[in-house]
């Protein structure tokens, strides 16, 4: 099983006035950069099958975004990939999927600390995915405790220029 984690595209900042931290949507240049990044997961030709994200909005409108370019379904909220959400249970769940090639769409730290937890064992590490950045990682999924060998690191900057 192959799978992808895709952080969420630019969003409003932090600290924004009258935008709670769990309410900040994609900003429109932030929209256009998401839109050129999945235009360069689609060249990858990667056979993403089913896009899941985390129910915040600037993830939720990132994965609309991915889905939409990829001509997939509409995406599956799963509440795991919260920014709140435990790397561990992230990586367990994953055998609960109806997907043989996902696409997971949602947050720093949580998603670079699930691909290092995957390909380590361990949470901790130097991987940052960085906004509209790609890591795909190929999974043992019948393991009890999956594991994995990072596959793909890309920056939203290449994935753009791949699109």
């Amino acid at each position: 099983m192959n799978v992808g984690f895709f952080r969420h595209g630019p969003a409003v900042a932090r600290g924004t006035e009258g935008v709670a931290e769990s309410d900040r949507p994609l900003t429109p240049e932030g929209r256009k950069k998401t839109v050129q990044a999945a235009r360069g997961l689609r060249a990858l030709g990667l056979g993403i099958d089913a896009v899941y994200t985390s129910p915040l909005p600037r993830a939720l409108q990132t994965a609309e975004i991915v889905a939409g370019v990829l001509q997939l379904a509409a995406p599956t909220v799963l509440d795991g990939l919260s920014p709140s959400g435990s790397p561990r249970r992230l990586l367990a769940g994953l055998r609960e999927l109806d997907s043989e090639s996902p696409l997971l769409v949602g947050h720093e730290p949580l998603l670079s600390s699930a691909v290092m937890l995957a390909i380590s064992g361990a949470a901790a590490g130097a991987i940052e995915l960085k906004k509209a950045g790609l890591a795909v990682v190929e999974m043992e999924s019948a393991a009890a405790r999956p594991r994995g060998m990072l596959k793909l690191l890309l920056s939203g900057s290449a994935l753009r220029k791949l699109g």
